[in-house]
């Protein structure tokens, strides 16, 4: 299993890299914004094209593994999913903000094995598989040990549905307390931040397997909880809300989740 998951690894972390060239390539070019289903959803060339390349070259590798990615149709397989989100940060980067990253992660019957996250315009590379640790750019990455959310930073994403953005205002009010709040539009790079100890929690009130699978794993590597919003734990196999954070904050979270 340990070559496997190393093996699994190198592809992806291939993968990410190139992908990340072609979001550089496009990145505060003259994009065409398309929307999907609703006017807070859209999609670039970049992401597509982003999206083509990382599916290539996991398929010449793994031609048996399934595929779940944002922009296509999901490929069934031999058990082995991968979870890719080619842009994460979409309108981040179609309005020329420096906050996107290309995300990826494989699974098996659920349970995380790799994941990796790459973001082009730091150059930061997070990686991480079972049971080895969580690493960005090759050094050892743990969470915050903070226990307190009075002096947590805390970050938050916005769903598209109206009534669960008016559900994150909410709760970012009963938060309020805590030493900052901020929303930053990335899951996976806010996971990934979280588990290099930067900020101290996250939560998103929905989301699919794509936006949290590799930043999940790395989070968990890193000594992190990471949990559905009812507070059991947090699988790719089911689209929903995530909490994480070290044991502590998690918990607070979720203690003021359930008293909302």
């Amino acid at each position: 299993m340990a070559d496997f998951l190393a093996e699994a690894e190198a592809v992806a972390v291939r993968a990410a890299r190139e992908a990340g060239k072609v979001l550089m390539k496009h990145f505060r070019t003259d994009l065409q914004i398309e929307l999907k289903g609703n006017t807070r959803s859209i999609v670039t060339i970049a992401d597509k094209e982003s999206d083509a390349l990382v599916r290539k070259l996991i398929l010449e590798k793994f031609p048996s593994h399934g595929i779940i990615s944002e922009e296509n149709e999901p490929k069934k397989g031999d058990g082995y999913v991968w979870h890719i989100d080619p842009l994460d940060g979409t309108t981040n980067y179609s309005r020329g903000i420096a906050y996107f990253c290309v995300s990826i992660a494989l699974a098996k019957d659920g349970e995380l094995l790799v994941g990796v996250v790459y973001d082009p315009v730091r150059s930061n590379l997070y990686t991480a598989a079972k049971g080895r640790g969580a690493f960005l750019n090759g050094a050892k990455i743990v969470v915050p040990g903070l226990e307190s959310v009075s002096k947590a930073l805390l970050v938050f994403d916005f769903c598209p549905e109206e009534g669960k953005r008016l559900k994150t205002v909410e709760l970012m009010k009963k938060l309020v307390h805590a030493r900052n709040l901020r929303i930053a539009g990335s899951a996976a790079l806010s996971l990934c931040e979280l588990a290099s100890g930067f900020v101290d929690g996250y939560v998103h009130m929905c989301g699919n397997s794509w936006d949290f699978a590799a930043g999940a794993l790395l989070v968990r590597e890193a000594g992190g909880v990471v949990t559905f919003l009812n507070g059991t734990g947090w699988s790719p196999d089911s689209s929903n809300g995530i909490v994480a954070g070290n044991p502590a904050i998690t918990d607070g979270i979720l203690k003021t989740l359930k008293c909302g």
